[in-house]
């Protein structure tokens, strides 16, 4: 009796205190079964399709007074397959500078915000992610639908060639460690980003002089003209790559939205190698639990890679859905979720398709 008064006790202590320093606990949980043609078979994606990929994440903030707040923000991939920490940039293990374990994979800040804006300082996605994603649809659609197309433009991740490799580019850096990023007030209902980084962290006293921890700079720009979002962003890695984005969005009723993006990046560390391209996307709500999402892209190089998607998504609850996925990938694009939407720029060959049933969970 006297243990379960205990222990009653010290959790009513945790979640006092987790109070008053206004913390949440928020993620997503989505486990998806997947049949791809490209030598996969049938398999279980614990990482998620539709949400991309399951999280769990503790946020909060202080009020300091004069109008000045203190944060923080932790939060990690989990892969359901085996419950591992997954889908992060200074956690992952292709890099010969991430030893570390992986606890927090995909954000890990502390900041200030107030009158001037909002200053973090750690790992966390790239503002030009966001522009590129985020803004142009990802939420209407399946996450997996918009890190293939990322891919598919060439370099789209800001950490890009983890792996050592020239012709596959992985996603692994869409969370950019050791990083500084400050966010400005709307002005006008404009908002600019600006993301800079130390070219390495401190890893026991060890400073990494590898490419993947090369700077890196983003800058973007997001508001809207009447009904129409609009955005732009930059960025740059040193002896890497860089690129530039653009993307509009419109609801066209209450029930249809529509968003096209445009990317163009420079591949320096591949012989200056330049890709164009462009997408579609297409959200509609058939009915009040029931919507269907059609997206298409396409970049320009020789082999003209295309990534098709078509998706379902039945609401059963404001916080739970199922989802059907049939992606088709060509021009050495992979339709495969469970490859983080890797792409070769030199591979033709067949074209691959995955077709994904799945079920997803917020909180």
């Amino acid at each position: 009796m006297k243990k379960t008064q205990v222990a009653l006790a010290a959790l009513a202590l945790v979640a006092s205190t987790a109070a008053l320093a206004n913390v949440t606990v928020y993620g997503a949980v989505d486990a998806a079964v997947a049949n791809a043609n490209n030598g996969k078979g049938t398999y279980l994606d614990g990482t998620g399709a539709w949400t991309a990929p399951t999280h769990l994440g503790f946020k909060g903030s202080e009020d300091l007074g004069g109008g000045l707040k203190a944060s923080f923000q932790l939060e990690t991939g989990v892969s359901l397959n085996n419950g591992a920490a997954v889908s992060g940039g200074s956690a992952s293990p292709s890099s010969s500078t991430r030893a570390f374990g992986a606890l927090f994979t995909r954000v890990s800040t502390v900041g200030l915000s107030g009158d001037f804006g909002a200053l973090t300082i750690g790992q966390q996605l790239s503002p030009y992610i966001v522009t590129q994603v985020v803004g142009a649809g990802a939420g209407m659609g399946p996450g997996q639908y918009f890190v293939n197309r990322m891919i598919l433009s060439g370099y789209g991740a800001a950490a890009v060639n983890v792996s050592g490799s020239s012709s596959n580019w992985q996603y692994d850096g869409f969370f950019v460690p050791n990083a500084i990023n400050y966010t400005s007030p709307s002005i006008a209902g404009w908002t600019v980003n600006a993301m800079t980084t130390l070219k390495a962290g401190s890893q026991d006293g060890l400073i990494s002089t590898t490419t993947d921890s090369d700077s890196y700079q983003a800058y973007t720009l997001s508001g809207a003209i009447g009904p129409v979002g609009l955005g732009a962003g930059y960025q740059t890695r040193k002896n890497t790559s860089s690129g530039m984005s653009v993307y509009g969005s419109l609801p066209v009723t209450s029930d249809l939205t529509l968003v096209a993006n445009y990317t163009s990046e420079d591949a320096r560390d591949t012989g200056g190698l330049k890709i164009g391209s462009s997408s579609i996307f297409a959200n509609y709500r058939l009915s009040d639990p029931l919507s269907v999402q059609v997206a298409h892209a396409r970049n320009d190089l020789d082999t003209e890679g295309t990534l098709t998607n078509l998706s379902l998504k039945y609401d059963l609850s404001k916080r739970t859905h199922t989802y059907v996925i049939y992606a088709r990938g060509t021009g050495g694009a992979d339709a495969s979720f469970a490859n983080r939407g890797a792409f070769t720029y030199n591979a033709g060959g067949i074209a691959t398709t995955n077709f994904t049933v799945g079920v997803a969970h917020s909180f």
